[in-house]
């Protein structure tokens, strides 16, 4: 008896949890002025299909899916998180940074960016033949550093 009333305490634990957690969906016209402006400069003609707003660890985040298939993260300001190209398609050139299309010409030659995100001290990348990259703006690979506590370890 105990192990069925503790596996229904789960069960409703993680249905309210997952209930809590979901995005709730937006309308274009409720995304941040930012986030409408790098739509319609980055992705004419591209409709959204869908548009969700989640509460997140540091504030409001947004995800939109677009028509075509290619989806957008945003942060509570408008700023692009992350940015997924649809099938067959490359990220828009103009929101990568020089360095970087530089280095995967250099490097991956015939390959196109076809995720974007943007991490603490540069980018993650992945590109058309499922290569990824972790690089800073000026195109030198990074590692992400996480600040805090190391745990029990002595120094």
């Amino acid at each position: 008896m105990k192990r069925i009333i503790t596996m229904m305490l789960v069960a409703v634990a993680a249905s309210f949890s997952a209930l809590m957690f979901a995005g709730t969906p937006v309308s274009q016209s409720e995304l941040p002025k930012a986030a409408q402006t790098f739509l319609s400069k980055y992705f004419p003609g591209d409709n959204v299909r869908k548009a969700e707003k989640e509460q997140g660890r540091r504030g409001a985040e947004y995800e939109v899916d677009l028509t075509s298939g290619a989806e957008v993260d945003f942060r509570d300001n408008g700023d692009w998180k992350e940015v997924k190209a649809a099938k067959g398609k490359a990220v828009p050139a103009a929101i990568i940074p020089a360095a970087i299309t530089k280095y995967v010409d250099a490097n991956h030659s015939g390959q196109n960016i076809v995720e974007i995100s943007r991490k603490r001290g540069g980018y993650e990348i992945e590109l058309s033949n499922g290569t990824e990259l972790k690089l800073t703006e000026d195109a030198k690979p990074f590692t992400e550093t996480r600040g805090g506590q190391r745990g029990n370890r002595r120094q």
